[in-house]
């Protein structure tokens, strides 16, 4: 009887081993599983992106958001570009229409007057007129079967306020010295019914407020005027 019980105690034992083993062997990860991330971890993607470009100071959007210059030139305008320094030139003949509007946005200003001088020697001009002392002259001439009115000439004249004075590229503008408007330009100066009268070479005209190389320049223009002599 003794005999019967201690087998089946052993039977039981290696059963219950038996048991064990099977348990443990069945939680061994498999050589697949233990590549594999754990549930609810994310793994980096390590896949190259490609590269976004960082602006350049100098890119297109860069040199478009500043504003450009206006300067005074001989027969045109000029736009300066910042901060590269380059021009585009703003020709006689440009219609009414285009040429307010360039103006206008590079001064962030609609003009403070426009209107027709019936008594000019070339006949009426239109004159659009800035703060700044700058006035556009406009001639009204045939274009196909219709008249429009064009680009003929520019007046820089004391700025009104606080208002920056025009320049040429050479820094010659309102309150510039004859002695600084002869360092930039060959001058000639004459005594007319209008005062110190000069003339430069390329085109400009002007008054100085007197004969001496400290005289300053009172009014400059180019192309067509409507002086009264």
């Amino acid at each position: 009887m003794a005999e019967k019980v201690v087998h089946t105690i052993r039977m039981k034992q290696l059963g219950l081993a038996l048991l064990l083993t099977t348990v443990l062997v069945g939680c061994q990860p498999s050589p697949d599983a233990a590549q594999d991330a754990p549930m609810g971890v994310v793994t980096p993607d390590t896949t190259p992106k490609p590269v976004q470009p960082t602006p350049s100071a100098a890119g297109p959007d860069r040199v478009s958001a500043t504003q450009p210059l206006l300067a005074l030139t001989s027969n045109a305008l000029q736009l300066v570009s910042q901060p590269s320094g380059s021009t585009r030139e703003i020709p006689f003949g440009m219609p009414q229409g285009e040429l307010i509007g360039v103006i206008s946005k590079v001064l962030q200003a609609e003009p403070k007057s426009v209107g027709i001088n019936t008594e000019c020697g070339a006949g009426p001009l239109k004159m659009a007129s800035w703060s700044n002392g700058l006035t556009l002259v406009l001639q009204e001439k045939k274009t196909g079967n219709a008249q429009e009115w064009q680009f003929v000439g520019w007046y820089a004249g004391a700025p009104s306020g606080a208002t920056p004075t025009l320049t040429t590229m050479a820094g010659v503008g309102i309150g510039s010295t004859r002695a600084e408007l002869e360092g930039a330009y060959s001058v000639k100066v004459t005594q007319s019914t209008l005062g110190q009268e000069f003339s430069t070479t390329s085109g400009l005209y002007g008054l100085l407020d007197g004969t001496g190389k400290e005289a300053v320049i009172t009014s400059l223009w180019s192309g067509m005027s409507c002086n009264f002599r």
